[in-house]
């Protein structure tokens, strides 16, 4: 039973820690604590124009319609964030 609780425990906190990751832009008038908020509701307007949804039946297409529409996504998530005038964050080398 400890072994279980223990990867269970791992697991909540392996999502917690997704979830903290930093947003990959940033606004230079807005504060940090609106930046999150932003890029949800720019993420969850792009799922909705994309409106991708899995489907039930085995499709040989299955990848390539989930890779298409993981790129209609960030292509509208890009522009909504660039119109609520963010830029992207450089990654760090």
């Amino acid at each position: 039973m400890f072994p279980r609780l223990a990867a269970c425990l791992c697991l909540v906190l392996a999502g917690a820690g997704c979830s903290a990751a930093s947003v990959p832009w940033q606004h230079p008038t807005a504060p940090k604590d609106q930046w999150r908020s932003d890029y949800n509701s720019c993420r969850r307007w792009a799922d909705e124009q994309v409106g991708y949804r899995e489907s039930e039946a085995d499709s040989n297409f299955r990848d390539y319609d989930r890779a298409q529409a993981r790129k209609r996504i960030n292509a509208y998530l890009d522009m909504c964030m660039r119109d609520r005038g963010y830029v992207p964050v450089r990654p760090s080398r």
